[in-house]
């Protein structure tokens, strides 16, 4: 097996094992910190975006949900239905996310920064994979950056587990079979 394929295969079985261990949590400082901003103004957007994002990762799925929909009401644009996207990609809800990724792209009519790597992984979560290419050409092309695995591994360091698992095995796909 090719060196590369096996430190990627290497990687998903780190991340699915670390995912495995993890327990819902009931409260953190950064949670705390959201309800408590949310208690002084109940139409920050971007704090029950925020919010939602954390109870996602926390796997407070319905709590997530509603503070996802909320933050798209309060403020119908192109980065939050991005935010929401990463949220429900995060509760594994693939199609929702792909649905935010998709309405972020039309409003922003690709020219946000994130636009194509959110869609890769949107698409590899509903097993889209040749479209998850497709897009991780164009997001190289706009941030070289995801070209290269050391680059990719430094760009995405801070992403969840769930999220470089997904960009990572679309990145290999893409160097093996795709790259031009």
């Amino acid at each position: 097996m090719n060196p590369s394929r096996l430190f990627a295969l290497f990687l998903c079985l780190i991340a699915s094992a670390f995912a495995a261990e993890l327990q819902p949590v009931d409260m953190t400082p950064k949670l705390e910190n959201l309800n408590k901003q949310i208690a002084a103004n109940a139409e920050d957007s971007q704090a029950y975006a925020n919010r939602g994002y954390t109870l996602a990762l926390l796997g407070r799925k319905e709590e997530a949900r509603a503070d996802i929909r909320k933050s798209v009401a309060l403020k119908d644009t192109g980065p939050m239905h991005n935010r929401a996207g990463w949220a429900y990609f995060n509760l594994g809800d693939y199609a929702e996310a792909v649905r935010e990724f998709e309405v972020a792209v039309k409003m922003s009519g690709f020219k946000s920064h994130y636009d194509y790597y959110s869609l890769v992984l949107g698409y590899w979560g509903t097993g889209r994979t040749k479209e998850a290419m497709e897009n991780y050409q164009l997001a190289v092309e706009r941030d070289p950056r995801f070209g290269e695995y050391k680059t990719l591994a430094e760009r995405t360091a801070e992403w969840t587990p769930l999220e470089r698992r997904a960009i990572h095995e679309i990145y290999v796909l893409w160097s093996k079979a795709w790259k031009p």
